[in-house]
């Protein structure tokens, strides 16, 4: 068998272009992984909307859904002490493992949910979904900057009506 000798790799790699600055008398207010947003643009990958053009934005939390990752653990941890009282057979091996692993997945999918932000804005158009992030301090940023130069929209507020049941 021929052995090669390995030797470590030296690659350059070009340094990535500086992103473009904004024109003078305009700020960059954030400024993230594709995303800026000065005082008077909005700039997405290679979309760009005027904050003029926009009408509105809308913000949106949502939280990991929980119940099947608790659900699953509850379950092995309730089915593995009824396993172990009967007699040994290769079932139940099988199912005291594969219980094990639904315990150890459970507490994997705890311990790396994460909340996920998304940012909505009302152009001409109609609405587009520009920004989805698990960021919470760069949310804030974005959502704090946009509330300054952008109205937020007044939730739909329905007359409250009378009924009467009889």
């Amino acid at each position: 068998m021929i052995e090669r000798e390995s030797r470590p790799m030296l690659r350059v790699v070009p340094p990535l272009p500086p992103p473009p600055r904004p024109p003078p008398g305009e700020r960059v207010l954030v400024s993230a992984d594709g995303f800026r947003l000065t005082s008077e643009r909005l700039e997405v990958g290679e979309r760009s909307w005027r904050l003029e053009e926009l009408r509105g934005f809308r913000t949106q939390h949502e939280a990991p859904g929980l119940k099947l990752p608790l659900g699953m653990g509850l379950v092995a941890v309730l089915v593995q002490p009824a396993l172990l009282l009967q007699e040994g057979s290769w079932r139940v091996t099988m199912a005291l493992v594969v219980g094990t692993a639904l315990l150890f997945a459970a507490i994997l999918r705890l311990v790396l949910a994460t909340d996920t932000y998304s940012l909505t804005v009302w152009t001409a158009e109609g609405a587009r979904q520009v920004l989805r992030c698990e960021d919470h301090q760069l949310f804030a940023q974005v959502e704090e900057a946009l509330g300054e130069v952008l109205p937020r929209p007044e939730p739909e507020v329905f007359p409250r009506r009378l009924v009467l049941v009889r």
